[in-house]
């Protein structure tokens, strides 16, 4: 009885059992035709997700060297920005430096043109005048001198080259420049004639500057300079007032002066005929 009833019971849990499996399977069977999920559909998600994640390597590479390659373009326009603005600097420095030298700059005047030379023009500014003086510093005589010869006589000569003639022929006065012999022994080096204006005055002035003359005066401490310094008059204007050229000033020498203001400044100390010379062509 008991054998028969343990049989009853082995093959209840088989049935149960194989009925549990088999509702499962068939379970599973519903779950896949319902979302045609199969063993080929798997085997395409795993090559997609595959497939993808290689595109998605691939992105992020591209992305990549194009992160790099802009940022390299970037610093390449920000060299190529600084040495655009460091090449404008210097052309602006050059451009500055050649306005200073005003190497070939005329100067107008209704009665005469004059050859404009700075003692701060690059080609003579640190050649030596005499010692270790420069032309830049201690230049004025032979740079004033330079103008006049250029101006009225054909002979267009440089301040270097007059700085050495001044040296060579004693009007060179070391740590003073020159001595003020150089305007009249210059005018008359290069062929021109040289007149002292003993008690100056404005109609003397306006009449030298009228007939075509330059008149060279060595000014004394003022506006021109603080110890002393050659300018020339060159011209007066329709109001009486007078044209200059400063060496040591090209903004000096576009403005127009009063005639008194010169004669007050003048070095009446000087020698050689100082402080006011007429110098013209030979007649």
């Amino acid at each position: 009885m008991k054998k028969r009833k343990r049989k009853k019971n082995t093959f209840k849990k088989f049935f149960s059992t194989a009925f549990v499996g088999t509702y499962i399977s068939f379970l599973f069977f519903l779950y896949l035709f319902a979302t045609r999920v199969t063993p080929w559909d798997v085997d395409y998600f795993i090559k997609g997700v595959s497939q993808h994640a290689s595109q998605l390597v691939l992105t992020l590479k591209t992305e990549k060297a194009a992160f790099d390659a802009k940022r390299e373009a970037a610093a390449l326009a920000k060299a190529l920005a600084a040495e655009k603005k460091a090449a404008e600097k210097k052309e602006s420095a050059k451009k500055k430096d050649k306005e200073t030298e005003t190497d070939e700059t005329i100067l107008h005047s209704d009665t005469i043109d004059l050859i404009y030379y700075s003692q701060n023009d690059s080609r003579w500014k640190t050649k030596i005048y005499g010692g270790d003086n420069i032309i830049g510093v201690f230049g004025c005589g032979p740079t004033t001198l330079a103008m006049v010869v250029s101006s009225l006589t054909e002979n267009e000569v440089t301040p270097e080259t007059t700085a050495k003639w001044a040296f060579d022929n004693g009007h060179f006065c070391n740590n003073s420049g020159s001595y003020h012999s150089i305007i009249p022994k210059g005018a008359q080096n290069y062929g021109l004639s040289s007149k002292s204006l003993k008690s100056p005055t404005k109609e003397t002035i306006v009449q030298e500057l009228s007939n075509g003359k330059l008149v060279v005066v060595l000014m004394d401490r003022g506006l021109f300079t603080s110890q002393g310094h050659f300018i020339i008059l060159r011209g007066v204007t329709p109001k009486g007032q007078v044209l200059i050229a400063d060496s040591q000033s090209p903004e000096n020498s576009k403005q127009t002066w009063d005639i008194q203001t010169i004669l007050d400044e003048a070095k009446y100390s000087a020698s050689s005929g100082g402080p006011f010379w007429s110098i013209g062509k030979a007649t």
